[in-house]
């Protein structure tokens, strides 16, 4: 309101300087613009308004050339919502690329919190979906090694004892040494008599 204040003493500054250098013509034409000065200074968006589309509305009737657009951006700024054909109001919400129900024009406090909720779980969403597909794609790139299953032959069981690798080393001649034990109790009458009494 003070800058229309001091555009409008500007202006009447401007008029007395012409009104007493030029005379009465140059008075009336320096009214004139004083009163459009006036009414287009004076005229903010609609006070009475009670929603965006009132407000633009009335914008698009009472401005002229390129003012309109200013006039409904303004508009915009006030009323975050828009009226739905049903009745009541829509929040659309860039972020979330979705519409939220309000009650009115503008989102309460209570309105803002839920959507800023749905916000968090859209964007927690969102990183799931990436971590995700980050994930197959690591799995896709992992080359696959297949092993061929050649279903006629038996399959045999490992022996308990693994053939010596290295000759004359401590696990080869334990294996000798164990494998001659066995065959020597094995071989022995007493573990003859045990097996024959079952």
């Amino acid at each position: 309101m003070s800058q229309l204040r001091l555009g409008r003493e500007n202006i009447l500054a401007c008029l007395r300087q012409v009104v007493w250098q030029k005379g009465f013509s140059a008075t009336i034409i320096a009214v004139t613009a004083l009163v459009i000065a006036t009414i287009g200074l004076s005229v903010p968006s609609s006070p009475t308004a009670r929603d965006f589309e009132e407000c633009a509305d009335w914008a698009q009737k009472i401005s002229l050339g390129t003012e309109p657009v200013a006039r409904i951006m303004d508009c915009g700024a006030r009323f975050a919502g828009r009226r739905k054909v049903g009745g009541g109001y829509a929040y659309y919400d860039l972020w979330q690329n979705r519409s939220f129900d309000i009650a009115g024009p503008n989102p309460t406090a209570a309105e803002r919190t839920r959507i800023y909720s749905e916000y968090m779980r859209f964007v927690d969403l969102q990183r799931r979906v990436a971590a995700l597909a980050e994930l197959e794609q690591l799995v896709a790139e992992e080359p696959q090694v297949e092993t061929a299953i050649n279903l006629r032959s038996p399959i045999t069981k490992p022996s308990k004892f693994k053939r010596c690798m290295i000759e004359g080393s401590l696990s080869c001649t334990w294996v000798k040494l164990a494998s001659a034990v066995r065959d020597a109790l094995a071989s022995s009458p007493k573990a003859e008599a045990q097996v024959n009494s079952r």
